[in-house]
């Protein structure tokens, strides 16, 4: 599924699972949350709990109508197992292949894209990569996907009919990381847009839809520019692993039948889970020669990493040396997408290596050995535009016309003294 994102215009609690997902149910739809039916809890013959339940939700209001539809074909060629239920929503409108004006011959439309609105699905293994044929759970003909209520309705809803030992989310549309952060009166990006409604689902709304629906045991991004301590400090309550991308992801996306297929027959853990996730999208880029970024992470360390990044902020804005470092060598950092995300590692690097300032080296010292020690957990940056991404990106504009005062509403934000600094480098240089 293309994940590019749109054009200029979660350390899980235990005290979750002693909450019956029934009562999650309810205590949701007493806060207003719509109420849905839940099915039966398995078909005949399977286990009455699985190891895992995996939870795809896939917003595809968007331009992503058809690419969403061969994302649920992959889905049902690994198919749900004794082991490991897979369940999805996905919302769509209606869309045209792409015109190919070199060819006289154009991609036909695929069976089963006439249809809009929202469905959720009990993956069913079949053989067919064309047509879905996992039954439909459930309907809604104008559910907005962009409703971060809606998300944890689907989260509780398929706890409460599927349960497991261990659950993953996985969320898919566009990203575009931090943007998403919802300043009044609203920002334009963020994660699962909905084109139809013009909402989305903000960084702080992401982990409200996780915490409400019961927490979960592995949250994963299928969407660009996710991987970013903004994000992963508001999810820092949300999941025990967090996998996701640095940069732009390709035009499929998760290959979700190679991960899947590898998640049934070896369950594990929450951490073998999330490199399942990883490996199964490295490993397919990288197999087809493409340059790809991916990383698992500990939301639990994110509030210790803000505090070490708050001491750095606060000596590098009290050192005129080291604001005048940055743009004296910012334009050979490493860029993404997102041409204003920095590596944090990488400038982490810069700033050991040649800051003039004895207490900056080491404070820089002091976020990479805690970011490679403690919060990534495992990286993977294949091939050769990759190169220099280590895990995690930061906002730290090159030009101080980019500098987006929304930034300031972002919780780490609120918690550090990263976006004064990083205001007062850009503005050193006007």
């Amino acid at each position: 599924m293309k994940k590019t994102a749109l054009p200029p215009a979660l350390l899980f609690s235990l005290a979750f699972c002693a909450v019956p997902a029934r009562a999650q149910l309810e205590a949701l739809t007493a806060a207003g949350l719509p109420a849905v039916a839940v099915p039966a809890a398995a078909e005949p013959g399977r286990a009455a709990q699985a190891e895992w339940t995996v939870l795809i939700y896939v917003s595809a209001r968007n331009n992503l109508g058809l690419e969403a539809i061969k994302d649920v074909n992959e889905m049902e060629a690994a198919g749900s197992t004794a082991k490991v239920n897979v369940v999805a929503e996905l919302g769509r409108i209606k869309c045209d292949p792409p015109f190919n004006p070199f060819s006289s011959t154009q991609e036909p439309v695929p069976p089963q894209a006439d249809w809009t609105g929202s469905r959720r699905f009990l993956l069913v293994k079949d053989t067919d990569p064309l047509k879905i044929n996992s039954p439909v759970l459930a309907q809604y003909p104008d559910a907005d996907m962009g409703d971060w209520r809606h998300l944890a309705e689907f989260i509780a809803w398929g706890k409460a009919a599927y349960p497991a030992k261990k659950y993953m989310l996985i969320v898919g549309g566009h990203g575009s990381g931090w943007r998403g952060v919802k300043p009044p009166p609203g920002a334009p990006k963020g994660i699962a847009y909905d084109d139809v409604s013009g909402s989305h689902i903000s960084p702080a709304e992401l982990a409200e839809a996780i915490k409400a629906g019961g927490g979960v045991n592995v949250y994963a991004s299928d969407a660009c520019l996710m991987q970013t301590i903004e994000v992963i400090y508001d999810l820092k309550d949300s999941a025990e692993y967090i996998v996701g991308s640095q940069e732009a992801t390709p035009g499929s996306g998760y290959n979700y039948e190679v991960f899947l297929n590898a998640l049934a027959a070896a369950p594990g853990d929450a951490f073998a889970a999330a490199q399942h996730v990883m490996a199964g999208f490295s490993g397919y880029y990288g197999g087809l020669k493409q340059s790809v970024t991916m990383s698992i992470v500990r939301p639990a360390y994110a509030a210790e990493m803000a505090g070490k990044m708050d001491r750095f902020a606060r000596l590098v804005a009290a050192s005129p040396a080291d604001m005048k470092l940055y743009h004296d060598r910012k334009f050979g950092l490493r860029s993404y997408d997102d041409e204003d995300a920095r590596d944090l590692y990488q400038l982490m690097k810069l700033y050991y290596d040649s800051s003039p300032t004895p207490a900056v080296k080491e404070a820089a010292r002091d976020v990479i050995v805690f970011l490679s020690e403690k919060l990534v957990a495992r990286n993977d940056a294949v091939g050769y535009k990759s190169k220099d991404s280590n895990g995690l990106s930061v906002y730290f504009p090159i030009f101080y016309m980019n500098y987006k005062p929304k930034y300031e509403y972002l919780s780490f934000s609120r918690a550090t003294y990263w976006d004064e600094m990083v205001k007062a480098v850009v503005e050193s240089k006007k």
